[in-house]
């Protein structure tokens, strides 16, 4: 190690060798300076060179640290030029082959959207086009203008979209094609499946787990008593062996000597082991420090077992020959009676609750068999038509529903559900649509038809285009809805469940307050005791839990079932004290396509001018008015009508809609200039609905109010003409007018129409109220008005009156077409999935129904409740006989919940979920 290269932490030698120092290796002894000094140079010679060996160790080491330093600065360069040369390589490297690199699979499949497809033609075209590319398998659909690729990892899809611009057409990713790259791209991997199917595929596994759980136990209805335990099994055997005792207990010439032994044998088995599902309920609501429903139930059975097996083992109802009679007042028990045994009462007491847990099932089975007629699992196989091959030949396909693609076609067979929301494209038949909001009976589908998933094909094989799956069909918004409201009643039940329970630990001081009372009064225990086990077992809390949530489950399915969603307690509360229904008059009294019924030009006018403008103002416009004024304009357009005096395309610019909800723009008309040319020019042309009359001459007058939605367009400040638009009245729209009248509620027509042209129209139908002229932004405002006038207001309408809805006590969508976007706003409390006007006052009806029932369940809960205490308290009442009235509490509350499916079944309304279609659809999953 050169001098200048040594760290300076480093100690060199006092001199180097050839500088006149000596050398140690070089075997060199110091010489004698003389004899006096020979041992002290000795020592001197030897400390020096154990002070060089220690330098020299030290100088090894240290150039040892220094090599392995040059080496790491040396790897370190390596890394740092590897580094760099590798970000170049990455920097010249796509990200589609940094992605075919990262994922290690040689394809992927993408969709994109095609614009420019103007033909079937050019969708072979497309085709032609992409699959020319090597180890590209593209599938182009026409209608709706989609193209499925399999394309390798590294070949960009701008490529195939460059190439398909070429020829016109424009290209890009599909939304869920670009959310899968991105997500392909992550560096790190997602913990949730990034694919909606295998996150529906583990959804729907873990739903058919827990129906498969419900169905094997029964279920739980959160009552801290374990369900998988109250079994036939257990009921079966406790009866068996509590007909002796109950038999030899109460017919005292059967008593047999030694029968209380045998007595208290069998009662052993059956307390213990038949009660055992009260007694772990009562254990676990104790460790958790709350009150078990069953927890009093529990401690009679305890207490009359241990009672009774205390009295016969130490006291004088041991000995053989002992006898006893059955005592049914408390106050004519012998204080002086020597014994007194509760075996009949324990076994009683136990067979009876295991009965009445049988008999009372909360059924949430049932509404798992419900959901599973709208569920429509991912991995159910469907047959598809898809082109395969360079010839394009359809073939036949078997794929799983999740593997359907948006536009192509699948086949459905009879007595199938059908898997998609799509509309035929190949045959006929009858179809059952019940559950998913169709008419009460089947109606008949051909091409062009629009049909639903979750409706049942019952006649011949269909051929469906696909636009909708999953997630996104209204099958699946009309589940979720469902589930929403479920889980709003659950947590209504959890609150009754917790509510009832506090009756529990008052009970059990009431009793041990009464056992003491009694016994001080009496002189006797037994009466005491017999008085406490009534208080203890003839409370009902379970059927206190149970009056609301069991009719509100009901309730909410049965409306379900016949087209109904309603979204929770409150929803059927507000329904229930209704007395004013607004009806919004487009949509929800009318149905069918409106169509132009008149077009009346004022003097020297051409009608069909007039209708042109019309339909170039409003082109943009989705509202039913506006598509009947524009188709009836393309009509009129093709087919030649006005001759050369009117132009065939209008051009208009400019074109807005006011707060009033009029059209204005700038629209290019023929106009006469002041040499009386025509020319063309860009004027101000509106059209707008009238509110009243007073804008309009007498002939205009009188077309406005001749039937219909008038419309009035005017240009250069003329109003030019008069465009009357009208629709068909549903059929059932008078009978249900007429039933809201009976049933004392108030209907109102909301509508933008005059007020001669709206009074007309609801005279028809029989409307008591109307308010007309109202502008969309105003309405509103109208419905708060009807309420604040101390009016519980249910507003009906589509969802183009969503505010309408929301301010309304109780707002209810009623659309024919109402797809995934329209069941998840938030403004609406009811869905009437058939969009009848019938189910309004059916919805009233079944809210006033579960109501009452809810309030009649309570009112009886608890007045059964106070009446067995006082009665008990008393003494007149046994602990049998107040066993089987709490038994029979439960069971008739029950069937008042249930009756309810009755009472909506007496008006011939069929349910949309029949047995047949529960019991296909549980036998498919």
């Amino acid at each position: 190690m050169s001098p200048s290269s040594r760290p300076p932490n480093c100690t060199a030698a006092p001199s180097e060798p050839g500088e006149g120092a000596p050398d140690p290796k070089d075997g060199a002894t110091p010489t004698s300076a003389g004899p006096a000094g020979a041992g002290h140079r000795g020592r001197s010679a030897t400390a020096d060179a154990s002070v060089h060996d220690a330098e020299h160790v030290k100088a090894r080491e240290l150039r040892e640290t220094d090599e392995r330093v040059n080496r790491a600065i040396d790897e370190a360069k390596e890394a740092a030029a590897w580094l760099r040369s590798s970000r170049r390589h990455d920097d010249d490297e796509s990200l589609h082959q940094r992605l075919a690199r990262r994922t290690g699979t040689g394809l992927t499949s993408y969709g994109l959207v095609l614009e420019g497809l103007e033909s079937a033609l050019a969708a072979d075209e497309a085709e032609k086009i992409l699959d020319a590319f090597p180890d590209v398998t593209a599938t182009v659909v026409y209608s709706p203008g989609r193209a499925w690729i399999t394309a390798p990892d590294d070949l960009p899809p701008d490529t195939l979209i460059a190439a398909l611009e070429e020829h016109g057409i424009v290209a890009y990713l599909t939304r869920n094609s670009l959310r899968r790259r991105a997500t392909r791209l992550d560096a790190a991997p997602r913990r949730r499946p990034a694919v909606p199917a295998a996150a529906q595929q583990m959804a729907e596994a873990r739903i058919r787990r827990r129906e498969e759980a419900l169905l094997a136990e029964g279920s739980n209805e959160v009552l801290f008593t374990a369900r998988a335990l109250v079994t036939r099994t257990r009921f079966i055997v406790s009866l068996l062996l509590s007909i002796p005792v109950l038999v030899l207990s109460l017919h005292v010439p059967w008593q047999f000597d030694g029968w209380q032994w045998w007595a208290a044998a069998l009662t052993t088995v059956v307390a213990l082991w038949g009660g055992w599902p009260f007694h772990r309920a009562m254990l676990a609501s104790m460790r958790r420090r709350m009150s078990a429903l069953d927890g009093a139930s529990a401690v009679a059975i305890l207490a009359a077992w241990a009672w009774s097996i205390g009295e016969i083992v130490f006291g004088e109802a041991g000995r053989i020959g002992f006898t006893t009679s059955p005592t049914w007042f408390a106050f004519n028990y012998d204080r002086n009676a020597p014994a007194e045994l509760f075996l009949d009462v324990a076994c009683g007491v136990t067979v009876l609750l295991l009965a009445g847990r049988l008999a009372t099932r909360y059924n949430r089975v049932r509404t798992g068999a419900a959901m599973s007629v709208l569920r429509i699992p991912a991995d159910r196989q469907v047959t598809v038509v898809r082109k395969t091959g360079k010839a394009a030949k359809p073939e036949h396909r078997r794929v799983p529903v999740a593997e359907l693609n948006i536009g192509e076609d699948v086949v459905v067979p009879p007595g199938q559900i059908i898997p998609v929301d799509g509309s035929v494209v190949g045959g006929a038949s009858r179809v059952d649509s019940r559950a998913v909001g169709g008419g009460a009976e089947p109606t008949e589908v051909k091409v062009n038809s629009r049909v639903w998933a979750g409706s049942m094909n019952l006649d011949q094989k269909l051929k469906v285009r696909v636009s909708r799956t999953g997630s996104k069909t209204r099958a699946a918004a009309i589940q979720r809805w469902i589930q929403t409201a479920i889980r709003e009643e659950d947590v209504a039940h959890q609150t009754a469940v917790r509510s009832a329970s506090v009756l529990v630990p008052w009970t059990m001081t009431l009793a041990v307050s009464a056992f003491g009372i009694w016994w001080l009064v009496s002189g006797g225990p037994g009466g005491a005791f017999a008085v406490a086990l009534a208080i203890l077992i003839g409370i009902a809390p379970v059927a206190l839990a149970m009056s609301t949530s069991t009719a509100l489950r009901i309730g909410i399915l049965s409306a379900a079932e016949r087209g109904l969603l309603i979204r929770n307690a409150d929803a059927f509360r507000s329904l229930a004290v209704a007395d004013s229904v607004m009806f919004n008059r487009v949509g929800t009294l009318t149905e069918g396509e409106m169509h132009v019924l008149q077009v009346q030009a004022a003097q020297g006018e051409n009608p069909e001018l007039i209708l042109r403008v019309a339909g170039a103002l409003m082109m943009e416009s989705d509202h039913p008015v506006s598509a009947a004024i524009v188709r009836a304009c393309r009509v009129s357009r093709d087919s030649g009508t006005g001759g050369g005096d009117v132009p065939h395309w209008i051009e208009v610019h400019h074109v807005e809609i006011d707060a009033d909800g009029a059209f204005i723009g700038q629209a290019e008309l023929p106009v006469a200039n002041s040499d009386g040319e025509v020319e063309m020019r860009f004027v101000e042309a509106s059209l707008w609905r009238p509110r009243d009359m007073s804008a309009l001459d007498e002939r205009m007058a009188v077309a406005a109010m001749g039937g219909g939605t008038p419309l009035v367009i005017s240009w250069r400040g003329k109003i030019r003409g008069v465009i009357t638009v009208g629709e068909d009245i549903k059929p059932d729209a008078v009978e249900a007018i007429d039933e809201l009248e009976d049933m004392g509620v108030d209907t109102i027509m909301i509508t933008r129409d005059p007020y001669p042209v709206a009074r007309r129209f609801a005279d028809r139908l029989g409307i008591s109220r109307v308010y007309a002229g109202i502008v969309p932004g105003r309405k509103a405002a109208a419905v708060r008005g009807v309420h604040a006038g101390g009016e519980t207001v249910v507003m009906v309408g589509g969802s183009d009156v969503a505010e309408c809805l929301r301010v309304a006590d109780v707002g209810v969508l009623m659309e024919a077409d109402a797809g995934v976007d329209d069941l998840e706003i938030e403004e609406s409390d009811v869905v009437s999935l058939r969009s009848r006007v019938g189910s309004i006052p059916e919805a009233i009806s079944l809210a006033r129904d579960v109501t009452r029932t809810m309030s009649g369940n309570i009112t009886f809960a608890w007045g059964y409740n106070i009446a067995v205490l006082v009665l008990s308290v008393a003494g007149v009442l046994h602990p049998l006989t107040a066993s089987v009235l709490m038994v029979l509490v439960g069971l008739w509350i029950e069937w008042r919940s249930r009756r309810l499916n009755r009472i909506m079944g007496r008006g011939g309304k069929r349910p949309a979920l029949s047995r047949r279609m529960v019991s296909r659809a549980m036998g498919r999953s």
